[in-house]
């Protein structure tokens, strides 16, 4: 691997990561285009994501954007074919290249399948391929002023990022072909009502309900989070009676863990667990 290349994509400020207190933030930092995403965004965005899966310190991630933005999609001001083909090759440990679709793709698997809480906190709108981004996310808590839509049929396109899985499951095939046909923004308190949106804030309270959510999940017991987070996304193509059996195969290695038995302790003992995400 060119050497150069890696220096180059870890350095860029596109994507800004923190971690504080077992709370990893993510923030699209594109603040001019309202954070519109490119592949080296992508790049940098699963790079982080690998980090992440392997860090025992991190028990929550917080998926969100500057300036009271989210993410207006992918960046129809397409890079130089000279940078679309930098991108394009191995440019970290575990990466396997490809173009803006390939990495998104990776992205939105990724925060799927991480064995921790995934907290999109939207600013602002989140559109295209940027509302995917937030669908993909486990929780989402929004500002009274966002908006949402899938409007890839605006500018002739299909869906991508996973759209149309997301919209079937949450809100079902006949309401997420409208979305994706029409191509209309929804209003927070609207994607609220159709359950695209786990809670709505004011405003100039959303960093301070994201910093609240986020701290709880990140004291929470984080391998039960995660096996019950499998679970779930399992029972969309799994019977009832193969989700049974990973509920009790993980029922059995959690009751084993730390934070189980510091959980039935407390419990018994009448007081607030103290969960070590063991």
């Amino acid at each position: 691997m060119d050497e150069s290349l890696e220096v180059k994509a870890n350095a860029t400020e596109a994507l800004l990561y923190n971690k504080r207190d077992g709370v990893a933030t993510l923030t699209l930092n594109r603040p001019a285009v309202k954070n519109a995403l490119t592949t080296e965004m992508f790049v940098e965005l699963e790079r982080h994501l690998i980090d992440i899966e392997a860090d025992q310190e991190v028990r929550v991630v917080v998926l969100t954007g500057t300036r009271n933005s989210f993410c207006a999609g992918a960046d129809l001001n397409q890079e130089s074919r000279e940078e679309r083909r930098r991108v394009q090759g191995v440019l970290f440990a575990g990466d396997t290249g490809g173009d803006i679709l390939e990495r998104g793709n990776r992205c939105i698997l990724r925060l799927q399948k991480l064995p921790k809480p995934v907290l999109a906190s939207l600013g602002g709108d989140a559109v295209g391929i940027g509302c995917s981004l937030a669908l993909a996310a486990d929780l989402r808590i929004a500002a009274d002023t966002a908006r949402m839509g899938v409007v890839f049929s605006k500018i002739g396109l299909g869906p991508d990022g996973g759209a149309s899985y997301f919209l079937n499951k949450l809100v079902g095939s006949a309401k997420a072909l409208e979305l994706l046909f029409l191509g209309d923004l929804l209003s927070a308190q609207g994607a609220l009502e159709l359950g695209l949106l786990s809670r709505v804030v004011p405003v100039q309270s959303l960093a301070e309900e994201t910093a609240q959510l986020a701290k709880q999940l990140a004291n929470g017991p984080t391998l039960a989070y995660g096996l019950a987070k499998a679970a779930v996304y399992q029972s969309d193509y799994q019977p009832l009676e193969n989700i049974l059996d990973v509920e009790a195969r993980s029922q059995r290695v959690i009751s084993r863990s730390h934070d189980a038995k510091e959980g039935i302790k407390a419990f018994l003992e009448r007081r607030k667990p103290d969960y070590q995400g063991l």
